[in-house]
C-alpha cells in the first residue's frame, strides 16, 4: 500500500489486515504518519520516485498488487505549486508503474483521497470535516 502511512491508506491497511492480508506499506511520511502505520505489516520509509529503493521493496517482497493512495491532493496547494503535485503524482506514479513492470506486478488500485470530502467549504480540509464523496 503506497501511502499507507496516511488517512485514507493507513485505514485500507487495517482492513486488509484484519481479512488476512499480508500488507507492505511504502510511504516516505511527507503526509502521512508514523503512528498511523500497523505494526502487523511491513513498513518501508520510502518515496515511490526513488526507483532503486522502490525497486528494492519489490524485490524483497512478494508483491501481487498494489494499492496507490501516495498521491497529493490539495487542489488549492496544487494552483500555488503546480511542480510538486506534478512531481509527485505524475511522476511518483510513472515511477512506481516502472517498477511494477519491471517486477512483473500487474494489478493496481489507484485513489485519490480528496474526493472523499466533495467540493470544500474551507481550507485545509481536515479528517472530521463531513465527507460527500463526489464519486459516490
Amino acid at each position: 500500500v503506497c501511502g499507507g502511512a496516511g488517512y485514507i491508506g493507513s485505514h485500507t491497511v487495517y482492513q486488509l489486515i484484519e481479512k488476512g492480508e499480508e500488507v507492505i506499506i511504502v510511504d516516505n511520511l511527507e503526509t502521512g504518519h508514523i503512528e498511523a502505520v500497523n505494526p502487523k505489516a511491513k513498513f518501508y520509509k520510502v518515496d515511490i520516485r526513488n526507483e532503486e529503493e522502490l525497486d528494492k521493496v519489490f524485490k524483497e517482497n512478494n508483491i501481487s498488487e498494489v494499492i496507490h493512495f501516495a498521491a497529493n491532493s490539495l487542489v488549492g496547494e496544487s494552483m500555488t505549486n503546480p511542480l510538486k503535485y506534478y512531481n509527485n503524482n505524475v511522476h511518483g506514479t510513472e515511477v512506481l508503474l516502472k517498477v511494477m513492470i519491471a517486477n512483473n506486478v500487474k494489478k493496481i488500485v489507484f485513489s485519490s483521497t480528496a474526493a472523499t470530502y466533495g467540493e470544500a467549504t474551507k481550507m485545509p480540509i481536515v479528517e472530521t470535516d463531513r465527507t460527500e464523496p463526489t464519486n459516490a
